[in-house]
């Protein structure tokens, strides 16, 4: 099964300058260990480079910062394949951000998370991650559930993805599980700490990514509000870092 790592961690945490100087061979080692474990991930930009993008009575309404102040922030992500949420557990406790910061593991939905080999999008063109983010109190009724075959919202899906595989913009991409399938692993003092439900508790929830690409952030913010996420919820652009 597929399970999404959220990487989160204050942006202004303090690090002693031994722990700063390990953190990039840990990573590394992280990384050796998770081979074939791990199909892919990466860094973002500082949270002050996202933009927000909803849509409201037709009209496109794009913020800079954060969707949600909380006290900590997705950092990175990566994309797990294990065979079960305990196993991925174990995995995200092993990523040496799990010291100081949050993991949350969350399994996709019976789709997982695709990426084809064919679309690399224009070359040097930046890549940025789109989360999908959702009121999960709310209830949108039929009409707005892209998962509803023939529904409004699902022709709406289906408009966008064209487009965007149309344009070669749409490199990868996921629903997630509900919030509630969640579970946020912490290490503190050598101990895990394993929590259930998501790593920030606001009524706004990640409910799935995309990887876009494009040759400015204006360009992805007009993509992003295209999609009917846009329209009851809100997405969240983030550049990767090494963009």
């Amino acid at each position: 099964m597929t399970y999404l790592l959220l990487i989160c961690a204050p942006e202004n945490v303090q690090l002693t300058p031994e722990e700063s100087a390990a953190m990039g061979p840990a990573t590394d080692a992280w990384l050796a260990e998770m081979q074939g474990v791990r199909l892919e991930g990466g860094p973002l930009r500082p949270i002050r480079e996202t933009a927000v993008v909803r849509v409201r009575d037709g009209e496109t309404l794009v913020s800079d910062g954060p969707f949600a102040e909380t006290k900590e922030q997705i950092a990175g992500y990566d994309v797990i394949e294990c065979s079960s949420m305990g196993e991925a557990v174990e995995v995200a406790a092993r990523h040496p951000v799990a010291k100081f910061g949050t993991i949350e593991v969350r399994p996709f939905g019976p789709e997982g998370w695709w990426r084809s080999a064919q679309r690399c999008g224009p070359a040097g063109a930046p890549e940025y991650l789109m989360i999908h983010r959702v009121d999960v109190t709310a209830d949108f009724g039929p009409a707005a559930d892209c998962t509803m075959p023939g529904s409004p919202a699902a022709r709406s899906l289906q408009a966008w993805n064209e487009e965007t595989d149309a344009r070669g913009v749409k490199l990868a991409g996921g629903r997630l599980e509900l919030a509630a399938a969640a579970r946020t692993v912490r290490m503190r003092d050598g101990e895990m700490l394993v929590t259930d439900g998501p790593f920030a508790e606001t009524k706004e929830q990640v409910a799935g990514l995309n990887i876009l690409t494009c040759p400015s952030l204006a360009e992805a913010a007009e993509i992003a509000a295209q999609h009917p996420t846009a329209r009851i919820g809100a997405l969240e652009l983030r550049p990767f870092a090494q963009n």
